[in-house]
């Protein structure tokens, strides 16, 4: 990662990034993923492992992306959770600078048929810059790369527990890593799952 952080107020639109042309979804790896960006407007979903119920939805408006929702979380079946602030990721990155944030808000966990559980605080740190030209590998081959690190609760977090996701402008999401895991999601094809509804109660088939 580049030294010096800094908080640009201009620079590269990330939804340049984030968003990938939609030809080159549904994709594969390691796991499946598709991107689904047209479900509601400033808003895009990815749906996981070709499961419906399990999917992650960000937003945005003119400042700054947001966390939305995440609904993919490992062995806790239709179990979700919303973050109070949100704050993700800032529009625009200017190249040569590394864009920092720590959030201080609350986390909203909610059960498989969507009943609240108690809301607990939470904090967490950002890091976002321009890699520059990177190869993408499988169907994608080399582009311009955006990396997010995302650190859960900082103060308290044990080694390895910092999560990278990688974007290639044009292409969107294609690989995520954390300590010595590394998915990548960059081949043409696979299964183009839409996301359920939150509850397991409203899924049908």
């Amino acid at each position: 990662m580049p030294a010096s952080p800094s908080r640009p107020a201009g620079g590269a639109d990330v939804l340049d990034y984030l968003l990938g042309d939609q030809a080159l979804w549904p994709r594969y790896g390691d796991t499946n993923h598709h991107q689904h960006q047209n479900l509601e407007p400033s808003r895009v979903c990815w749906t996981k492992y070709t499961l419906g119920w399990s999917f992650e939805c960000w937003r945005w408006d003119d400042s700054y992306v947001y966390h939305d929702v995440d609904h993919a979380i490992d062995s806790r079946r239709w179990e979700f959770y919303r973050l109070g602030d949100g704050r993700w990721l800032p529009r625009r990155i200017a190249p040569g600078t590394v864009w920092t944030m720590e959030v201080n808000t609350d986390i909203h966990w909610f059960d498989a048929d969507c009943a609240p559980l108690p809301v607990r605080p939470f904090t967490y740190r950002l890091h976002a810059w321009l890699a520059g030209s990177m190869d993408a590998g499988g169907d994608l081959g080399v582009r311009d790369v955006l990396i997010l690190e995302y650190q859960p609760d900082p103060l308290h977090a044990g080694p390895n527990t910092a999560e990278d996701f990688y974007f290639a402008k044009g292409a969107g999401w294609y690989r995520w890593t954390r300590g010595a895991a590394d998915v990548k999601f960059n081949r043409l094809g696979g299964v183009a799952r839409r996301p359920t509804p939150l509850c397991a109660r409203d899924f049908q088939g």
